[in-house]
C-alpha cells in the first residue's frame, strides 16, 4: 500500500507525537521512514551580516541534529528502517517535495510555531493543500 512513511519534525513535543504513530505505522507494515527536520531559511535570511546568518544557520541545523536523534532512538525502538535528512527551505514546499505519491506523511496539527492558525499549524495546512501523498494529521497535544 504504502512504500515509506514520512515524518517531518522540528523536534517539539507535539511534533513528537507524530513521529511516534508514523514509526509505529511503519513497524506495523514493516516499511521505512524518512525524518526530515527543514531549516526554515525564513529565520534567518533578513539578517544581514553574513556572520551572524552563519551562527544562526549553526544553530539551527544543531536544533535538528539533536531531533533527529529523538527520531532514531524511537525508530530503533520500534525496529524501523531510517534515513534523516536536514534540508533548508520553505518547511511546507521541503516536505511536499520530498514526499512521493506512494508515501504517507505523518504531521502534527502544530509544531514549535504553535497555533498560528486556529486548528491546524500553517505548515500542516500547506502540506495537506499541496502533497498528493496521503497525510496522516495527528493531533499534537
Amino acid at each position: 500500500m504504502y512504500k515509506r512513511v514520512l515524518l517531518p519534525t522540528d523536534g517539539s513535543g507535539c511534533a513528537m507525537k507524530g513521529v511516534r504513530e508514523g514509526l509505529g505505522l511503519a513497524a506495523e507494515m514493516d516499511i521505512k521512514a524518512l525524518s526530515i527536520y527543514v531549516i526554515n531559511s525564513s529565520e534567518y535570511t533578513g539578517l544581514h551580516h553574513e556572520s551572524i546568518k552563519r551562527s544562526a544557520k549553526h544553530g539551527l541545523k544543531k536544533q535538528g541534529k539533536k531531533a533527529l536523534e529523538k527520531v532514531r532512538d524511537i525508530a530503533n525502538e520500534k525496529g524501523v528502517e531510517l534515513e534523516t535528512k536536514i534540508v533548508v527551505g520553505i518547511p511546507y514546499k521541503k516536505i511536499t517535495q520530498e514526499a512521493d505519491k506512494d508515501d504517507i506523511i505523518y504531521i502534527s496539527t502544530h509544531g514549535m510555531s504553535g497555533f498560528s492558525h486556529l486548528f491546524l499549524g500553517s505548515t500542516t495546512e500547506r502540506v495537506l493543500k499541496n502533497t498528493e501523498s496521503t497525510v496522516s494529521v495527528v493531533r499534537g497535544k
